[in-house]
């Protein structure tokens, strides 16, 4: 079958969906999206993890075994992904494996929730100037597989931002850096297989089961449901917690497993302002002000990330507010995102 590749825009969001077989798919994602692919390649600080892979291959190797033999098909998609944009395949797997490898890739974005009435997941997208402007909505509709929409850096698996499915699964994830990678798969590659899930509960058991290189904490919840999960995932380490009702949040550093990272002053000191938000009964108004205000990021001052893309999901309407960096705020339904429903979407 033939795989399509459509480009829209919601006010100032580009919104590309993909259709088709999961190989053809991505290769046709890579030639449309060749060109930034290429800049994001040339723009990121990618010689401490070159530098990195080069002084330990062994572990590189490893972790790249492991995620070709345990995520066969994200890793089949990384390889069509670099063969259709022209680029190496290895260039494209540093990139994926930037925090897989003790490399350093920067400590970005911020998770808050909200569990009661109504029910709030909430993620500011941090990254690395060379993506702004180039970041985009992504909704994936492959042959068999569930719809998912992401907020997708080209190059990367479409895996490390937030994420929301046709199953009505929502998370948010935020990069933790751990002081020894285990060798196993990359967590870009343990995320993606997570997209499958039909449940928490299910999403839950895959991240147990499946060990990660590298640090990922999620915060989840589901269409229709109150409570709001998360998990913190490194090596074959797995902490959940379930909130039922109140404020939640994380940010770039474990709280359930803090022997395995080491915390950096900037994540702390978001985490210290999320500790001290005092909330009655907020709504989804009061959790965008909250991201894109009390711990929004400029990449000024020594910082060296920004905050991209604001995405808040109403859990009991499946209404989404995203605020672009410069752009106006919109408003969709989580369902039409990840079916790819066009004219829904005004």
């Amino acid at each position: 079958m033939v795989a399509t590749v459509r480009e829209h825009r919601i006010g100032d969001v580009r919104w590309t969906i993909v259709r088709g077989p999961r190989e053809a798919a991505f290769r046709e994602l890579g030639a449309y999206a060749a060109d930034d692919i290429r800049t994001v390649l040339a723009g990121l600080p990618s010689w401490p993890v070159a530098e990195r892979a080069r002084r330990l291959p062994v572990r590189f190797r490893a972790i790249e075994a492991a995620s070709q033999v345990e995520h066969p098909d994200a890793y089949a998609e990384l390889t069509a992904l670099a063969a259709g944009a022209g680029v190496p395949f290895d260039d494209l797997l540093l990139a994926n494996l930037r925090g897989d490898l003790d490399a350093g890739d920067g400590t970005g974005c911020t998770d808050l929730a909200w569990a009661g009435s109504p029910s709030l997941l909430g993620h500011n997208e941090d990254g690395a100037p060379v993506f702004d402007g180039i970041g985009r909505l992504l909704t994936l509709l492959l042959d068999g597989e569930p719809g998912v929409c992401v907020w997708w850096y080209p190059g990367f698996l479409p895996s490390n931002t937030f994420t929301l499915t046709t199953h009505g699964l929502v998370w948010g994830i935020d990069s933790v850096s751990v002081v020894t990678p285990s060798p196993c798969a990359g967590r870009h590659f343990v995320a993606r297989t997570a997209q499958r899930a039909t449940s928490v509960p299910e999403a839950v058991s895959l991240l147990r089961s499946h060990a990660s290189a590298g640090g990922f904490a999620y915060t989840m919840g589901r269409l229709g449901a109150p409570a709001v999960t998360v998990v913190e995932k490194a090596g074959h380490d797995t902490a959940v917690s379930t909130v039922t009702s109140g404020l939640s949040w994380h940010t770039n550093h474990f709280r359930q497993l803090p022997h395995l990272d080491g915390a950096g002053e900037e994540s702390l000191d978001r985490a210290e302002v999320c500790a001290h938000l005092t909330p009655t009964s907020p709504d989804a108004k009061w959790l965008v002000s909250t991201l894109t205000n009390d711990v929004h990021r400029t990449a000024a001052g020594g910082d060296e990330l920004l905050t991209l893309s604001t995405v808040v999901t109403d859990l009991g309407s499946g209404e989404v507010t995203l605020v672009p960096r410069g752009g106006e705020p919109l408003q969709a339904r989580a369902p039409d995102l990840a079916a790819g429903n066009v004219d829904d979407v005004g």
